[in-house]
């Protein structure tokens, strides 16, 4: 954005030099990176933010000089003269056919204008901010534009076939020819104005050539629109092509706007070119939000370390256009205005007093350090926990995109529910926020194997998202992939790994953060011989396991077998036990009883266990799965397993007695719980 030094003058009374402004504007936070002459002006090349749209115009750029040198601004006047009124012009239809692509859209006819050069005041602005002087009325578009920082357009209004125009897409095949004289061909869905015959100006880019204001130009269509900001972006850069008007609506327009520049420009266009001002085509409804935060003075002064008064504070909201109500003290409510859709909280109007205040003006001393006594958020914790404990049972971590592309998604549809797309991707590719780890750890495998790694185990904690009832949410995971060999040496030659490793690396993690889980059949699509994870007592499962099916593998280009788990972190950060308890070893004997189950193939080992957990409280030390067995005298759709289960105490021995009555009530808890028998 360049700034004219006699431009800005006019708006705001300064008594500085230029490279006192440059200064002062700069330690504002709206840097000047260069300052030359240009026919007798000083013309500062400005560095604006992205998130600072209401500068990329003299009458924003004077507002912040209003309020870093606490001087009065002057708005220039934007009502149209009634001596400038005329009468009904030539009736033109405005239509619009995408009020998401276009909100609102103004259109004013103005009659019998005398086209020529622009005077020396409008031509000798607009050329020291590098624009190109054409005639009266495309210079005073071009003035307003760099003003108000609102993109205008004027159309030539007998050249507008068909008595309308439409704000549409374009459709495919469609061209247009610029008025920098190249033909342009159109992408479906780029944003147009048409009229009947077809497209004559692409949405808030550039005009066409066939309406260009000329000299033979009689009656005008002044057209001040607010565009979709994504849109333009869009348009603007499949077609390579670049304007003062794109890079404003691409940053958002001031909603506020759209009809005040369109009155300022009908005023100065009569004052230029003479003719009358008629009709106005106002179509859409664009009301900008009110937003109104309280503002703690005190709050202010503790965060930035200086002493504020609240009537500076005031002083400096007003300057910026903010209006201020409500005072209580050192407390008021701060009316934010529309073109300042960067501010929505307190921090942020804290921001604009520290900047405005002076950054080079707060002190730069060491505040008392406070220490917390909470040093680290639990979840960050934990997750330091699984960083140390995954590493030790030999797997290497990844960090996979959190952006994936549709196809990835419909891979794993049973699992993702409500996905969260980005309106303005990158690419497809990359187009929705991950709602599972699974698509980047199977790439993960894949480019490894591609390169001749084909032993891997491999573990990523990230997050993943998901949208339900409106809200966004983002839940901390942890996937975990086996394929491979799991050992390979000459002593024990080739073990591959398998799904039971998988699941041992699970129990042990959990083990290692004082949780214990349950597996239960819980097919997921894409997975075979899978099983949901729950905790003890949990409805709901925190995860899954199971095997890659081969199209899931052929879809990845794998050929071997992968294992992998996805556990959800939250049930898991919220009961974790992080603390560690030294157990000495018990001076009191143990003793061990085995038991032989006879149950359903559907039973997990899991249930079973959970059951003895249960019914022996803390007198069980330890049980261990020695045998599972599936064959002769074992009746169809059964399975024997047979269990190693340790009783004892801390403070003292056991008798048989008490040992054989714990081992009844375990045996009598299996048979009611899970309706199992005893071989």
């Amino acid at each position: 954005m360049k700034l004219s030094y006699e431009w800005l003058k006019e708006y705001v009374d300064i008594d500085v030099s230029g490279e006192e402004l440059a200064h002062g504007l700069t330690m504002a936070g709206t840097e000047v990176g260069a300052i030359e002459d240009v026919d007798g002006d000083r013309v500062m090349d400005l560095e604006i933010t992205s998130n600072r749209p209401d500068c990329l115009n003299i009458i924003g750029l004077a507002r912040e000089a209003s309020a870093v040198f606490d001087k009065d601004l002057r708005l220039p006047e934007m009502k149209i003269p009634e001596r400038a009124l005329g009468e009904k012009g030539p009736p033109i239809k405005c239509l619009v056919q995408n009020r998401k692509l276009c909100p609102r859209y103004t259109a004013r006819v103005i009659t019998d204008v005398h086209i020529k050069e622009a005077s020396e005041r409008i031509e000798r602005r607009i050329l020291a901010l590098g624009l190109r002087a054409v005639n009266n009325v495309v210079d005073v578009t071009n003035f307003c534009l760099m003003e108000t920082g609102q993109p205008l357009h004027a159309f030539d209004l007998d050249r507008i076939r068909g008595g309308k125009v439409i704000v549409r897409e374009a459709a495919r095949g469609e061209k247009l020819v610029t008025i920098d004289g190249v033909e342009r061909e159109l992408e479906p869905g780029m944003p147009v104005i048409a009229d009947a015959a077809g497209p004559i100006a692409i949405a808030g880019v550039m005009g066409g050539k066939t309406t260009e204001v000329t000299g033979s130009t009689k009656n005008i269509l002044l057209e001040s629109a607010y565009f979709d900001p994504i849109s333009i972006r869009r348009a603007a850069r499949a077609l390579g092509l670049s304007s003062d008007s794109s890079y404003r609506f691409e940053r958002g327009a001031d909603k506020g706007m759209t009809l005040a520049a369109s009155d300022r420009a009908a005023r100065l266009i009569y004052e230029e070119a003479g003719g009358k001002i008629c009709e106005l085509y106002d179509v859409g409804v664009l009301a900008p939000e009110e937003v109104s935060i309280e503002f703690d003075t005190g709050k202010a002064e503790n965060l930035l370390g200086i002493s504020l008064e609240p009537e500076k504070v005031k002083r400096i909201f007003r300057r910026l256009g903010m209006t201020v109500s409500g005072e209580k003290g050192a407390k008021m409510v701060v009316g934010v205005p529309s073109f300042r859709e960067d501010i929505r909280k307190e921090v942020d109007l804290i921001e604009e007093v520290a900047r405005i205040h002076g950054y080079d003006n707060i002190p730069a001393t060491i505040t008392r350090f406070v220490p917390q006594v909470k040093r680290k958020e639990r979840s960050r914790r934990v997750e330091e926990k699984l960083r140390e404990m995954l590493p030790a049972l030999g797997l290497n971590e990844i960090m996979a995109y959190s952006l994936i592309s549709e196809a990835a998604v419909k891979r794993f549809a049973a699992i993702t529910a409500y996905p969260v797309a980005l309106r303005n991707p990158l690419s497809e590719d990359q187009k929705i926020l991950t709602p599972q780890l699974l698509d980047g750890m199977l790439r993960a495998v894949s480019w490894n194997i591609n390169r001749k790694n084909t032993d891997l185990g491999l573990f990523e904690v990230g997050k993943i998202y998901s949208r339900v009832r409106g809200a966004f949410l983002e839940v901390p995971a942890v996937c975990v992939g086996l394929t491979g060999d799991l050992r390979k040496n000459w002593q024990e030659g080739r073990r591959p790994a398998n799904l039971y490793d998988l699941k041992g690396i699970v129990e042990t993690v959990l083990r290692g953060l004082k949780l214990s889980a349950v597996f239960r059949e819980a097919p997921v699509e894409g997975l075979a011989n899978c099983a949901g994870i729950f905790l003890p007592g949990g409805k709901e499962s925190i995860g899954f396991l199971g095997e890659a099916s081969s199209r899931l593998l052929s879809e990845y280009g794998i050929s071997q077998p992968v294992y992998i788990c996805q556990v959800k972190l939250d049930a898991i950060m919220e009961n974790a036990v992080l603390e560690n308890r030294y157990l000495s070893v018990s001076r009191f004997p143990t003793s061990v009883r085995d038991v032989s189950i006879l149950c359903d193939r559907s039973l997990s080992a899991g249930e079973i266990r959970a059951v003895i957990e249960e019914t022996g409280e803390e007198i069980i030390r330890g049980i261990d799965l020695l045998d599972v067995y599936e064959g002769e005298r074992i009746p169809g759709g059964k399975k024997s397993l047979t269990y190693s289960i340790e009783y004892g105490l801390e403070s003292r021995t056991l008798t048989d007695e008490e040992i054989e009555a714990i081992h009844s009530r375990v045996k009598d808890g299996l048979v009611k719980e899970l309706k199992v028998s005893f071989r």
